[in-house]
């Protein structure tokens, strides 16, 4: 049994979390789908679904990413613990009915986000500050939530920051899982992007300097309640046994 990883891009993949998951005993099966690498035809032997970020069109439709939402959609109706990070919540949000638009403004850089009175008492949120900056990277967000969905953060710029279907769906517009220098090879690879939207690279640079350490610290918490709670290896070991 391992956890699925999603990757749609050789500049985005679960980087920090997907370590952390791996420094707990939990066995990891990397999906390269912009390689062409075939996402499983079913979920026997896979106990959880964390599907990464990426650059593509989250309203496309590729090959790729109708095999993507039928394995989410699946994903969720048996209950297996699912949890995405920016391109992947727009895409878990697509599957189950949700709604997705352009941002008025993109997100690119560090912004502040705030979490719902909902939010505040999650057990996956626990340990983080109700507001606080975190690190984006997008120009699509979820608009409308799918039908059960609850919202657990929001930003100035963007509503949808956080939220979840049940107990065992998650996910997150920003980017808890980055290196520093994945952030660094953003900034070079946008830099024309960055440039139309009037986003000084040099400010970004600074306030990760600024805001890394603090960002690492409060990262690992959400890692620890993703492999302990969300994703436990003690449910792994009962899968096995059935």
């Amino acid at each position: 049994m391992s956890i699925l990883i999603i990757e749609h891009s050789k500049l985005t993949g679960s980087d920090r979390l997907g370590e952390r998951l791996r420094e707990d005993g939990h066995r990891l099966q990397v999906v390269r789908v912009h390689l062409g690498e075939q996402l499983p035809t079913d979920l026997d032997e896979i106990d959880g679904v964390i599907t990464c970020g990426g650059p593509q069109d989250p309203t496309c439709n590729e090959p790729w990413i109708e095999q993507e939402l039928h394995l989410l959609r699946s994903a969720n109706a048996l209950e297996l613990p699912i949890f995405g990070l920016c391109l992947g919540s727009q895409l878990i949000a697509r599957a189950l009915g949700g709604e997705l638009t352009k941002c008025d403004s993109p997100e690119m850089g560090w912004y502040a986000v705030d979490l719902t009175p909902v939010g505040r008492a999650d057990f996956i949120l626990s340990g983080q500050p109700w507001s606080g900056p975190q690190f984006h990277w997008h120009q699509w967000q979820v608009s409308t939530l799918p039908e059960g969905a609850t919202l657990l953060a929001s930003s100035e710029r963007c509503n949808v920051q956080a939220w979840m279907q049940g107990t065992n769906t998650y996910a997150v517009q920003f980017h808890p899982e980055c290196t520093a220098a994945r952030m660094e090879s953003w900034i070079k690879d946008d830099a024309s992007d960055l440039e139309r939207a009037g986003i000084s690279a040099s400010t970004i640079r600074e306030d990760i300097e600024k805001n890394f350490e603090d960002y690492e610290r409060l990262t690992i918490r959400l890692f620890d309640m993703i492999s302990q709670l969300l994703m436990p290896m003690h449910n792994r070991l009962i899968r096995q046994r059935m």
